[in-house]
């Protein structure tokens, strides 16, 4: 992709590169790596004991980075980088928090979130391009995650920036959880 981009720079612009991307990792296990759950979803799911199938179209991941911001970042060097660099970056900025569908948009702060430890996409691995499964490994860790809400025993997360400007070069700073890979 990032010869393609240099050779025909019209034809890959960040927009079609970032498609690219999403259709290949996207897939993966380790793709839209859940980080965190915001308030309001978890109350949701609570209403309907955590059974993610009595809310269609109600929840989706939103990214805490900007896919096409992740996109830029991987791909606006005079070289391409390292296959370990490329995975770093890439593993870093595809983090995904729960939220309500109405909760996903452009150009307004991030919501709050509480912080979810998935340092291996474990949890809540995709199940199909944007989807994700919701077994009763999710169901019931959920469960707990709101038992402890409820009692003040969890970090709430505030990036305090501007969803489409968030873009990490390095560690994290909005989630203590989130760890770049080997």
């Amino acid at each position: 992709m990032f010869e393609a981009k240099k050779l025909s720079p019209q034809d890959f612009k960040d927009s079609r590169l970032t498609t690219i991307q999403t259709a290949f990792m996207g897939v993966e296990n380790f793709g839209w790596r859940v980080v965190g759950i915001t308030p309001e979803a978890l109350k949701r799911l609570a209403s309907v004991k955590f059974r993610k199938q009595e809310l269609p179209r109600a929840l989706c991941r939103g990214h805490v980075v900007n896919r096409v911001q992740t996109t830029r970042l991987l791909f606006s060097h005079a070289k391409p980088l390292s296959k370990k660099r490329f995975f770093d970056i890439f593993l870093l900025n595809d983090c995904t928090v729960i939220m309500l569908v109405e909760q996903n948009k452009t150009g307004v702060r991030f919501p709050r979130y509480v912080a979810i430890d998935n340092p291996d996409a474990e949890l809540f691995p995709n199940g199909g391009l944007i989807g994700w499964k919701h077994r009763k490994k999710e169901r019931d860790f959920l469960a707990e995650l709101h038992k402890d809400f409820r009692n003040g025993r969890c970090e709430v997360v505030e990036t305090n920036l501007p969803r489409d400007r968030t873009v990490h070069r390095a560690k994290p700073r909005a989630n203590p959880s989130v760890k770049a890979r080997d």
